[in-house]
């Protein structure tokens, strides 16, 4: 995957209305502690739900299949956007813990979430009005990996 910059972003004024729709997901995963790379195929549903306290709310649910050699698992994931304005979203764990807050006018953004020891630092780039990519490196005592995520739009 090209390195996420700047540079190349497709600024999204709308990220509300932006995210919404269907999304099939390539993700490579490189365990750098074990030097064993993975690769994941699936799709993401990013669908409007009932606002909550007055804000607009999209819930995210991911699912694939994940290879590490001969290894292969369905995985799921589920996230909560909330929106204050329609241009910032706040990404909450299926649980209501805070993740990261999302601002993509300028196409694009970088993150960082501590998960007890371990420090997640995200990246998203806009590539256009149907593509989106993210980058997570990942490091801690039992962890160093690389997530690469393309996503685009299915029609």
């Amino acid at each position: 995957m090209k390195e996420l910059s700047k540079a190349s972003a497709f600024p999204v004024y709308n990220l509300l209305s932006y995210l919404q729709g269907n999304w099939a997901l390539t993700r490579k995963v490189s365990d750098l502690r074990l030097n064993i790379p993975g690769f994941l195929r699936g799709t993401i549903e990013i669908t409007r739900q009932p606002e909550k306290g007055g804000r607009h709310v999209l819930a995210y649910r991911e699912e694939g299949e994940l290879q590490f050699g001969e290894y292969k698992e369905k995985v799921f994931r589920h996230y909560q956007f909330y929106f204050p304005v329609a241009h910032s979203a706040l990404v909450l764990f299926s649980d209501g813990k805070i993740f990261h807050k999302l601002d993509l006018r300028t196409g694009f953004f970088k993150v960082k979430h501590l998960c007890k020891e371990d420090l997640y630092r995200g990246s998203f780039c806009v590539e256009s009005s149907n593509a989106w990519l993210s980058e997570w490196k990942v490091s801690g005592p039992s962890k160093k990996l690389i997530l690469e995520n393309h996503c685009q739009r299915l029609k």
